[in-house]
């Protein structure tokens, strides 16, 4: 885990984190820590049962990092295809009620998809739209 000084740095390290991996979809949360007026970014295992395709974060690391920091969004990776939000990404965003931050790795580009119920600072969030 690693914090930025600047939104810049930490979507850049994102995409640098998923570009590890062409085969399993990488994911991970975005945050800020008010202490420091940092962005945080942290990589956590895809526990999917087939990571191709889908990702699954553990709740236990959800609820740590949450802790310790102000969730902006999840991110993932798609392999495959673009940066759309998927059908199961809007309904996981939906649920979760955070947004999710998808890079693809054929595009390079970001997408973020914000849920109607959203527990992101939204501020921050739009910060993290307009670099995208």
């Amino acid at each position: 885990m690693k914090l930025y000084k600047s939104a810049r740095a930490a979507l850049e390290q994102i995409k640098i984190i998923s570009n590890r991996s062409i085969r399993n979809e990488i994911c991970g949360f975005l945050g800020y820590c008010k202490k420091t007026k940092q962005f945080v970014v942290k990589e956590t295992k895809n526990e999917a049962d087939d990571p191709t395709q889908f990702f699954y974060i553990n709740p236990l690391s959800y609820l740590l990092f949450k802790e310790d920091y102000e969730i902006i969004a999840i991110y993932h990776s798609h392999v495959l295809g673009d940066e759309e939000e998927s059908d199961f990404d809007v309904k996981m965003s939906e649920n979760c009620c955070l947004p999710f931050l998808i890079f693809s790795l054929n595009t390079q580009k970001i997408n973020i998809y914000e849920p109607q119920n959203s527990d992101s600072d939204v501020n921050i969030l739009e910060r993290i739209k307009a670099l995208a």
